[in-house]
C-alpha cells in the first residue's frame, strides 16, 4: 500500500438505485457523487471527491470511525470490531466500503480506497492528476 484516498457521500437512499449512472463508463460517472458500483472505481471520481488521503492504515481508520461514529447511527458489527477489520483489509492493501442508513431515507456512504488499488491496477491516483498542470 501506497497511500489510501478517503470518500463519503451522505444523500437519499433512492439516489443509489441509478446504478447505471455510478459506472465508470457513463459519460457523468465523473459528474455525479454516488458511490460507484466499484469501491475502486472511486478512484476514477475527480480530486474533488477525495475527502483525505492517508499514508498510513491507523489514520485512515481513525478517519473512517471517526465518520461512523458522527453519523448519529446504530453501526453493526460494533466499531471497534470493524475498526480492526478495516486495518487487517488496508494492511494487505484492500479497499473498505461501509454503507450507514441515516435518519429518514438518508445513506451515508465511506469508503478508503488503497492507492494504487490491487483489484483495478490502471486506476490513476485523483491527486496525481491534480498536480498536473
Amino acid at each position: 500500500m501506497t497511500h489510501v484516498h478517503a470518500f463519503s457521500w451522505l444523500g437519499p437512499r433512492a439516489d443509489l438505485d441509478r446504478e447505471r449512472e455510478r459506472r465508470a463508463d457513463h459519460p457523468s460517472f465523473t459528474a455525479v457523487g454516488t458511490p460507484p458500483m466499484r469501491v475502486a472505481d472511486w478512484l476514477r471520481k475527480p480530486v474533488a471527491y477525495v475527502k483525505a488521503t492517508f499514508d498510513d492504515p491507523p489514520s485512515a481508520v481513525s478517519w473512517l470511525s471517526g465518520q461512523a461514529a458522527g453519523a448519529g447511527t446504530p453501526v453493526w458489527p460494533p466499531l471497534d470490531r470493524r475498526c480492526q477489520d478495516a486495518l487487517d483489509v488496508l494492511g494487505w492493501g484492500g479497499d473498505i466500503a461501509w454503507g450507514l442508513y441515516g435518519p429518514g431515507v438518508r445513506y451515508l456512504s465511506l469508503a478508503l480506497v488503497s492507492c494504487p488499488n490491487r483489484a483495478d491496477p490502471q486506476a490513476p491516483c485523483p491527486c496525481a492528476a491534480s498536480a498536473v498542470g
